[in-house]
């Protein structure tokens, strides 16, 4: 009889936990702490629990609680991060902004510009217009540049000198010194910012010109009015809110990667 009896505790009190842990999918700690009791109450008396199997078995109960308690705080923090990012990211509406990039919004009428960056110095400077199609409608020869910023400026004709549709087009930056050796190039756009979503999980500017960029992407900001009007700031400098912004969405996805580990 007592046989049955502490048969009967095996099967039903391992049961709770058990179907605890399946709706949630996880092992908390409550679970675990019933399954060592369980284990304790049910062990053979003729080959009971050794010490240090036991303390093994507690330390690693110990462990799973500060994991579990790590986990919510982290969650917390990240949430709360997110929201940080996402209204300092909103802050940047109506600045001026210059993000990586090569894309160039034609609306069919006005002269688009972007801008560059050459890493040294360069005897033959290429820029190529490419239109939504993906062919070169244009090419223009910028000459020899020195190393540093290059403005770019397209009046929206092709090749031939015609007006050429309104669209999404992009450029191509290519550059060679006097040995014919590529020189390194990095490409910009400028433009106001006249929202950001985020439907994609992150910031995302759109600029007044058609241009869509990740705050990760973002350069430099410019104030939208007043005495700071036009005055370009960069991230490693004045521009606090742009700061804050991108340096927060990139540590809001590290910790969401590190807690899906």
């Amino acid at each position: 009889m007592v046989v049955n009896n502490v048969a009967g505790a095996g099967s039903a009190t391992p049961q709770d936990p058990s179907s605890g842990a399946a709706s949630s999918g996880t092992l908390d700690k409550d679970a675990f702490l019933k399954l060592l009791v369980a284990q304790l109450s049910n062990q053979d008396p003729t080959q009971p629990m050794e010490g240090t199997e036991f303390v093994t078995q507690l330390a690693q109960f110990s462990a799973v609680e500060q994991q579990i308690a790590q986990s919510g705080k982290l969650d917390l923090l990240s949430l709360q991060l997110g929201g940080i990012a996402n209204n300092n990211a909103a802050m940047l509406v109506g600045k001026q902004v210059t993000v990586r990039g090569a894309a160039i919004a034609f609306d069919g009428k006005t002269p688009t510009s972007a801008s560059a960056t050459l890493d040294g110095p360069a005897a033959k400077v290429t820029v190529d217009i490419v239109g939504p199609d993906g062919r070169v409608v244009r090419t223009i020869d910028v000459g020899a540049r020195g190393a540093g910023p290059l403005p770019i400026t397209w009046d929206g004709k092709d090749a031939a000198g015609n007006p050429t549709p309104a669209g999404a087009y992009t450029f191509a930056v290519r550059a060679e010194n006097a040995a014919g050796e590529d020189v390194g190039v990095t490409q910009d756009v400028t433009g106001r910012v006249t929202q950001v979503t985020f439907d994609k999980g992150y910031p995302e500017l759109v600029l007044d010109n058609g241009v869509r960029a990740p705050i990760s992407d973002l350069v430099s900001v410019s104030g939208a009015s007043g005495a700071g009007a036009g005055v370009p700031m960069s991230l490693g400098a004045a521009s606090r809110s742009s700061i804050s912004a991108e340096e927060l969405a990139r540590f809001t996805r590290t910790l969401d990667s590190t807690i899906a580990r």
